[in-house]
């Protein structure tokens, strides 16, 4: 399965491209990259992760059916300033580099890393807030 990690406005900007491929960090061992941020002090990727209630309950009734939550029966979709998750892609992606031993495909995620650091720069400019959100 094909799964990235992409980056959601809360209002869209004209004339850009928050488009970052995100396959690297969607297919690295996530507990890996936890534990290197909470090393780092800083708060783990999926700290920033939020869905809307209704297509996560469109994708949790293709998946569960009859068993799937209600959108009413779900988290609400949350919103974070771009300041607080450039810390976070900024000190992850410098590690990496400097520690490729760290995890697998280090230099891919850092690649993808940059790519977020670029959009959450932009944001950050903007005052628009964000979150990753999955594509799988």
């Amino acid at each position: 399965m094909s799964v990235a990690l992409y980056i959601v406005l809360e209002k869209e900007i004209a004339d850009f491209d928050v488009f970052v491929d995100g396959k690297a960090v969607g297919h690295a061992e996530e507990e890996v990259l936890e534990k290197i941020c909470v090393d780092l002090g800083v708060p783990p990727l999926m700290v920033f992760f939020s869905q809307d209630p209704d297509e996560l309950a469109d994708f949790l009734d293709d998946e569960l059916g009859e068993e799937a939550p209600e959108p009413d029966e779900l988290p609400a979709e949350e919103w974070f300033d771009a300041a607080a998750g450039l810390v976070t892609v900024q000190t992850l992606a410098d590690h990496l580099e400097a520690h490729p031993q760290a995890i697998e495909n280090s230099a891919a995620i850092a690649e993808d890393l940059r790519d977020y650091q670029r959009v959450l720069e932009r944001l950050k400019t903007e005052k628009v807030r964000w979150h990753f959100a999955m594509d799988f």
